[in-house]
């Protein structure tokens, strides 16, 4: 299997992308991945990222539940999103839905899209030691 690795803009190392979903491919139902993955395709389900997603500009997404640790999108993604760590909507990308963030890394480049509400839920330390999500709701649509 072939392996790619990824330098973000940035200069945060990405991870190695081991799976690859190609333009004319349709999956539907649970997609759970062990890396890095590209979706040129169409996913439709529930999807489960441990590391690097990447929807290219021809890849599309409908999720019951999508859940990644970093998610870069390019072309479209439909529903829940749940990112721990940073979610960016490049030019020509759209995200439509749901979208939780468990830190505040959300980018929306100019010529991305991004309508519905997002959540931002970060642990919060009590007094007694332990944590709590406390969320903060914001509903809003941009078109960059």
């Amino acid at each position: 299997m072939a392996k790619w690795r990824l330098k973000s803009r940035d200069g945060v190392e990405g991870a190695d992308i081991v799976g690859f979903i190609g333009e004319g491919t349709v999956f539907t139902g649970e997609l759970v991945l062990k890396g890095g993955a590209r979706i040129d395709g169409k996913v439709i389900g529930r999807v489960t990222a441990p590391a690097l997603l990447i929807v290219g500009p021809n890849g599309e997404i409908e999720a019951e539940e999508l859940r990644a640790t970093r998610l870069t999108v390019c072309g479209t993604v439909k529903g829940t999103l749940v990112v721990d760590d940073r979610l960016e909507i490049q030019a020509g990308g759209r995200v439509c839905g749901r979208v939780v963030m468990k830190s505040e890394g959300l980018v929306v480049a100019p010529g991305g899209i991004f309508e519905g509400a997002v959540e931002y839920a970060k642990p919060v330390e009590m007094e007694n030691g332990s944590t709590d999500q406390p969320e903060r709701k914001f509903g809003l649509s941009l078109a960059g």
